[in-house]
């Protein structure tokens, strides 16, 4: 069976269903599949990469490359 042909079958069976309960479930199935999906991407930092980045960030403070609070704020208006 086509994938498409698939998801269009379990749209049409959850809008007609009832059982509050296996809805909850269906969402929780959801919630936990899309945190697992977002955790499998997320990788741990060694202590020797979180120095390194600590240094550029403190280096990029030191040098001016900072931005303003108020210029991000700006920016993130014309979104």
């Amino acid at each position: 069976m086509d994938l498409a042909v698939k998801k269009v079958e379990l749209i049409e069976w959850l809008a007609k269903l009832q059982d509050k309960e296996l809805l909850e479930q269906v969402e929780n199935l959801k919630r936990k599949s899309t945190t697992e999906a977002y955790e499998s991407r997320l990788k741990p930092m060694s202590s020797s990469e979180y120095k390194s980045m600590l240094e550029e960030a403190e280096d990029d403070y030191n040098n001016g490359k900072v931005t303003s609070q108020e210029d991000l704020e700006k920016e993130s208006s014309d979104w």
